[in-house]
């Protein structure tokens, strides 16, 4: 990873894109979920609800997706997959703690007060960071500091894209059951043609084209988005541990802390440009 040391420090940091969004109560993913509701709901006044439920279709779908799941990922996979259901409806966390916890550190460093460096990166809230001014106490070279560090934000991709994966596997295994159980009603029809009455090819008809609406609706409106918004989620988070870890090596440098503080600030904006279309 490359570092830029700025030839002229702007004299006022730029605020990061995380940090200057005011807190909104209702995000984007919740305004989704009502959304989803709503459309569901109009679907299903507009052809009575109680045509759209069916139980036969409903287990087959849940118990298809809930079989493959667990044979396709480990439990602790899957308790970390919905442990992460809870961050979709977060807004972007900001690193502005982390920022001037790193500048703290650095003013002690540049000033020859190692111990009270070292216990102040102690006391840093991101256990990246805290490792990073470790490193830094320790006089850590730079290039194994670099190694270290990026070895840490490749275990994050890879912990965190297991998460995404598994609801884009589920995803595609919605429509699938969903066809399966269109095949049982199919089935049960041609089965009784020639005895059935008018009201049981209604039913396993129901059966057929019922359950693959459910899978299409589990696939494109529950599963998909879910998937989307965690992807997101961790390219964000690299984005912002990939700014730390520049602090990092131009304290490691021996930068000045006004150096720093308005490198990151930048650093953040440009982040910011990159993710969210800011300007």
């Amino acid at each position: 990873m490359s570092i830029q040391t700025p030839g002229q420090a702007p004299t006022k940091p730029a605020p990061s894109a995380a940090s200057s969004r005011p807190t909104r109560l209702l995000n984007a993913t919740a305004v989704g979920l009502l959304g989803a509701v709503g459309l569901l709901s109009y679907i299903g006044l507009g052809h009575g609800m109680e045509a759209l439920w069916n139980p036969t279709g409903a287990v087959i779908i849940a118990g298809g997706i809930a079989v493959s799941a667990l044979m396709a990922f480990r439990a602790s996979e899957l308790r970390a997959a919905l442990a992460a259901l809870r961050t979709i409806f977060r807004d972007d966390e900001s690193i502005a703690t982390d920022i001037a916890e790193l500048v703290t550190f650095a003013r002690l460093y540049q000033r020859g007060q190692i111990q009270r460096a070292e216990e102040q990166g102690t006391r840093a809230g991101s256990p990246f960071l805290r490792l990073g001014l470790q490193l830094i106490a320790d006089g850590t070279p730079v290039n194994d500091i670099l190694h270290v560090m990026n070895w840490r934000i490749q275990k994050l991709i890879e912990r965190e894209s297991v998460q995404s994966r598994l609801f884009r596997t589920l995803a595609g295994l919605a429509p699938a059951f969903g066809l399966l159980a269109t095949l049982v009603g199919l089935i049960g029809m041609m089965a009784q043609l020639g005895t059935a009455t008018i009201a049981q090819v209604g039913e396993h008809m129901s059966v057929a084209l019922v359950a693959t609406l459910y899978g299409v609706v589990l696939a494109n409106l529950v599963f998909k988005p879910i998937a989307i918004k965690l992807e997101q989620r961790t390219a964000r988070r690299v984005a912002m541990l990939n700014v730390l870890l520049e602090g990092i090596i131009l304290v490691r440098l021996g930068r000045s802390p006004t150096v720093i503080a308005d490198a990151l600030a930048e650093f953040v904006r440009e982040r910011g440009d990159e993710l969210h279309g800011t300007s």
